[in-house]
């Protein structure tokens, strides 16, 4: 019984973390953004075998910082030297998008596609903890003890943002 509710709590922390890791990646995709002035510093292009054909940039931005992005749109084709507005995310610092021409180019992952990445591989441990909670016959003190599981498992990782 006491191996159930131990089960129970790490398999909650555990879908915890990554729900809270999900989160992050959603801000991160589409949370709030700064804009900042930079420089394309080189560009490339390369095939993914997956995405296909994608255009790479290096930017610089006045204070110095570099950021390397990527897209399959044609409109990050640009020239070194060229100057550019990126849209840098405030949680975890990474380009969302650059605007270049009165064109904005998005760059990064899709907040949706994290956010259900992060979704379904929370679902798995949280549905063992249920499980075991169930088995445990003490539901109740199972459930408690996996809630508090689950919310010692997503706080770290909530007070990193």
């Amino acid at each position: 019984m006491a191996a159930g509710l131990v089960a129970a709590v790490v398999s909650a922390a555990f879908g915890g973390v990554v729900l809270a890791l999900g989160m992050l990646g959603v801000l991160e995709a589409d949370g709030p953004a700064g804009r900042e002035e930079a420089t394309v510093e080189t560009r490339g292009q390369h095939v993914d075998s997956s995405r296909g054909h994608l255009y790479d940039l290096v930017l610089r931005t006045a204070s110095g910082e570099h950021f390397e992005v990527s897209s399959a749109d044609a409109g990050l084709d640009l020239e070194p030297g060229l100057p550019v507005r990126l849209e840098i995310s405030e949680v975890g610092r990474s380009v969302q998008a650059v605007e270049a021409g009165g064109r904005r180019i998005s760059t990064g992952n899709s907040a949706v596609a994290a956010g259900i990445f992060g979704v379904l591989l929370a679902v798995t441990p949280l549905l063992f903890a249920l499980m075991m909670a169930v088995e445990s016959g003490r539901p109740v003190l199972a459930a408690l003890s996996a809630t508090a599981g689950f919310l010692a498992g997503a706080l770290p990782v909530l007070l990193l943002f």
